[in-house]
């Protein structure tokens, strides 16, 4: 995995999470607008079943997992931050921080560090260096890219 693969899980992952938070909304939407249905259920026969009710059921499985989905985000954010930690110079920290946990764009990072986009451009190369020197002396661990 390449530097940039791995800073990059982080915006991966908060796409999934957000296409997780849509798909709940669609559920309760479809919640609302369900009626009482007789369906098969487990271990045979049929019983009066809710839509509301399975919408509700699979609105509390996709909270569960959207709860793990977060909470593993929330650890490689903290891997990712101590990693860029590890950068000695301030605006090579700034400038991953703001381009891989903030998702800013080229624009934006450069008028923050006050340079031309195409100097934002050469500085990211050193950040990403810096990166990796930073953490291949086996300080930053787990939060070292492979």
């Amino acid at each position: 995995m390449t530097t940039k693969d791995y800073l990059r899980q982080l915006s991966r992952k908060d796409a999934r999470i957000e296409a997780m938070r849509e798909r709940q909304r669609r559920y309760r939407e479809l919640a609302q607008g369900s009626a009482a249905r007789l369906r098969n259920v487990p271990g045979g026969g049929q019983r009066q079943v809710s839509s509301v009710e399975e919408y509700a059921l699979r609105i509390v499985d996709l909270e569960r997992e959207m709860d793990r989905r977060i909470d593993e985000y929330a650890a490689l954010t903290l891997k990712i931050e101590t990693a860029i930690d590890r950068i000695e110079d301030g605006r090579l920290r700034d400038l991953l921080r703001w381009r891989y946990m903030n998702e800013w764009g080229w624009e934006k990072i450069a008028q923050a560090l006050g340079y031309e986009r195409r100097q934002a451009f050469r500085l990211h190369g050193k950040a990403l260096e810096a990166f990796e020197r930073a953490n291949a002396e086996g300080g930053a661990g787990e939060s070292r890219p492979a």
